[in-house]
């Protein structure tokens, strides 16, 4: 089944891409804090760049006094003055 035909379903039924696809999910609070779930991988950090490989694409958080607060198999806080966010597949 093609990828297209199984998102139209999903969507149909009303589930979540992030439950059915293991699609990342970004939280933010503020400019502050982000939360990052559903990533594989830390692939670069330092304190003004961090790069997270997600399932279907990497994402790229840029800032200020960035840290990785905590991180677990799953999910992960990004604290810092956070300037942007980008995706890049």
């Amino acid at each position: 089944m093609g990828e297209n035909k199984k998102r139209q379903r999903a969507a149909a039924l009303g589930l979540p891409g992030d439950v059915v696809y293991g699609d990342v999910l970004v939280s933010f609070v503020g400019n502050r804090s982000v939360y990052v779930e559903n990533y594989r991988n830390i692939l670069f950090y330092t304190d003004t760049l961090i790069r997270i490989q997600a399932k279907t694409c990497k994402v790229i958080i840029r800032g200020k006094q960035l840290q990785i607060a905590y991180f677990t198999g799953e999910a992960m806080k990004i604290t810092g003055c956070i300037g942007a966010l980008e995706f890049a597949v």
